[in-house]
């Protein structure tokens, strides 16, 4: 058998030279061959493996910034492949920041798909690579935490060449709730379950839409919880957490991090491509034609034509969306307070606790018509959702809710000249009312309800038809689907649906009823607070106080809405003046109808310490509950998002006499009795 060729050694300059002393605990053998060596003057060659050359390699320092550039793999996004600062160039300075020494929190206050989150996951592919330690990824609820580990944390791993060797290639160890790396553990925890974010020393803490947690009952915030998995590696001075939320209110957490936490806060100058001045850019200086004046154009046209420009504060230059590229890509972070620029200002200042503010109108992926065409849509409607809207996804700021004050006179100043019933008729031959809503408020002995007339498109004007008190629910059959409405013209007119409150005490005896209308009823249950406007929750069984299960046959869905989001939004419609695009409109008060109708809606007020809205007097509001009812229903319908008919044919009057609604509430009376 042939020996096998000895490897050719490798050229002198690749050569090291290494002498040591012979170990004392080397076998006695071993220690008289190397004797006999050195006293030769022999020579031991040998290599290292690839592996061994790694481990003892000392790396060179590396910003977060240009390891993710190098070893970052995108897939679920509109640029897939490799990651490219070029893209989102003010996350290159948040990314670094949270790994500069003596850093513990960076607050990334933004707005939606501004690329806040990848940053998150650059940093955790960073300490995967450089720095390992538990990671914990915190989001507002389990669904949402299962799916970014299956779409997009194990991706990223699994993407990345340089990833991907730390995973253990076995299929348990890369599951939606942990992923167990060669070095490191990932964890996935949601907001509300004190067990997921309990029990766990961890390194790395990502909380993302800090603003949609929600809170465990009898125990701290979910923000806190998870912070206190950090204490002991924050004791060592190796924690680090990230807070990055697209804020919701002043008291949101993002936001209260952002003012109060935060040592230093920072904004993102551009550099003008023309002259190559920095500024700020301000939501104000966004221009489009006819800005501010009779002519401006529809909102929709603003963004399908790119209309939208920012003129440089400077020289004049008037930047396309192009421009603004070009100028984003020359900027830098600069402190609010001081000025100075994001390096000097960790080098002087050295704070622990950092903060971004990240507007929509800087990201490559937001057009400035984008912008411009959300602040055309609420001036044009005076929508507060249209102005939460601009406010919190555009401007990354809170929305600050301005309640004005209601008196009877301003709410009877919303009559028009239509008598009671009357739907609004068309005007030159075009159809105002896409819809009739209503809302119906159950007591123990009544009902009260409204009918509300709603236009067509996202100004969301609407007309008081009708408001009343019945007695039975077969009165409110006789109302809301056995009574046709009318405008001036004879046109007729049916209730579309209605939003029915459940709670007051008849629950089994509402739901019966939205099941015998399945589909034109909707079960109400309103809630102080929520993380979305409303849910529809599916009930098996109709409540019973023997306990005894009887089932609702087809089941039905009880829709739990957020009060204080729609009694937001109709106190701002009952502040538009009627002659206004998106008035709140009333019939006439000829004959003093709406004198309790008046009363009730002003009998609620916003409280600026509780954040809600109570009823300081314990007054009647019932039609007030109504209306809140009625501008859920339009909600959940999207009625702000109808069209009025194109080229529909005139409907033809009825003829004959029809009786007026109060009339056909006699005749109901007179039944009963």
């Amino acid at each position: 058998m042939s020996q096998a060729p000895l490897l050719p050694l490798p050229p002198v300059e690749r050569r090291k030279r290494i002498c040591a002393a012979i170990p004392a605990w080397f076998p006695q053998y071993l220690r008289t061959a190397a004797q006999g060596i050195a006293s030769n003057g022999s020579k031991i060659s040998f290599a290292f493996s690839r592996g061994e050359r790694q481990v003892m390699r000392r790396r060179k320092p590396m910003p977060v910034s240009q390891w993710a550039e190098k070893y970052r793999m995108v897939e679920m996004s509109a640029i897939p492949g490799r990651w490219h600062n070029l893209f989102t160039p003010y996350l290159v300075g948040i990314m670094d920041t949270m790994a500069h020494p003596g850093v513990e929190t960076v607050i990334v206050c933004k707005s939606p798909q501004t690329g806040g989150s990848e940053a998150g996951h650059n940093f955790v592919g960073y300490c995967i690579d450089r720095c390992p330690g538990p990671v914990m990824y915190v989001y507002p609820d389990e669904l949402t935490a299962r799916e970014n580990a299956k779409d997009r944390i194990i991706p990223m791993i699994q993407a990345s060449p340089r990833l991907r060797e730390y995973m253990t290639g076995y299929g348990d160890d890369t599951s939606s709730l942990r992923i167990n790396l060669m070095h490191m553990p990932i964890y996935l925890a949601w907001s509300g379950s004190v067990s997921r974010l309990g029990n766990k020393p961890i390194r790395v803490l990502i909380l993302d839409e800090l603003d949609k947690y929600k809170d465990p009952k009898n125990e701290a915030t979910s923000e806190a919880l998870a912070e206190m998995r950090v204490t002991t590696w924050r004791r060592r001075g190796r924690s680090h957490v990230m807070k990055v939320s697209t804020p919701t209110t002043p008291e949101g957490p993002i936001w209260v991090a952002f003012t109060q936490e935060a040592q230093a806060r920072f904004d993102y100058w551009v550099r003008c491509p023309h002259c190559g001045m920095f500024q700020l850019m301000q939501f104000e200086r966004i221009a489009w034609p006819g800005k501010d004046t009779d002519d401006e154009p529809d909102a929709e046209a603003v963004l399908a034509q790119r209309l939208a420009t920012y003129p440089c504060e400077h020289c004049g230059t008037v930047w396309d969306d192009n421009d603004r590229d070009r100028a984003v890509r020359g900027g830098q972070w600069r402190e609010r307070e001081s000025g100075l620029d994001l390096a000097a200002s960790l080098a002087s200042a050295r704070p622990s606790k950092v903060a971004f503010h990240i507007p929509a109108w800087i990201s490559f992926f937001v057009s400035l018509s984008d912008v411009a065409r959300q602040a055309l849509k609420y001036k044009q409607t005076g929508s507060a959702d249209e102005l939460k809207k601009l406010q919190n996804q555009y401007k990354a700021q809170p929305w600050v809710v301005e309640h004005a004050a209601r008196t009877e006179d301003s709410i009877l100043a919303l009559c028009d000249d239509r008598p009671r019933g009357r739907v609004p008729g068309p005007i030159e031959g075009k159809a105002r009312v896409s819809m009739l809503l209503a809302g119906i408020d159950t007591q123990k002995s009544h009902f009260r309800y409204v009918i509300r007339a709603f236009g067509f498109g996202d100004q969301e004007e609407s007309w008081l038809v009708q408001a009343g008190v019945a007695e039975t629910l077969s009165a409110i059959d006789a109302i809301l689907w056995a009574t046709r409405y009318r405008d001036a013209d004879g046109h007729e007119y049916a209730v579309r649906a209605a939003m029915m409150d459940a709670m007051g005490g008849r629950t089994a005896e509402i739901y019966r009823y939205a099941v015998r209308h399945r589909g034109r009823v909707y079960p109400w249950q309103g809630v102080r607070s929520m993380s979305q406007p409303y849910t529809p929750t599916p009930q098996e069984y109709y409540p019973d106080q023997k306990g005894s299960k009887i089932r609702i046959p087809g089941g039905i869905n009880l829709w739990r809405c957020d009060t204080t989001f729609f009694k937001d939004d109709l106190s701002g419609k009952l502040s538009i003046n009627s002659s206004d695009p998106g008035a709140f409109h009333l019939h006439s008060n000829e004959k003093r109808e709406l004198e309790e109708y008046a009363r009730e809606m002003c009998a609620e007020a916003y409280d600026d310490e509780q954040h809600a809205w109570v009823n300081p007097h314990s007054r009647a509001n019932h039609y007030w509950d109504c209306e809140v009812m009625c501008k859920a229903l339009a909600y959940i319908l999207n009625v702000r998002n109808t069209r009025p008919p194109q080229g529909e044919k005139k409907r033809k009057p009825v003829t004959g006499v029809r009786g007026e609604p109060a009339d056909i509430a006699g005749k109901i009376g007179s039944y009963r009795r």
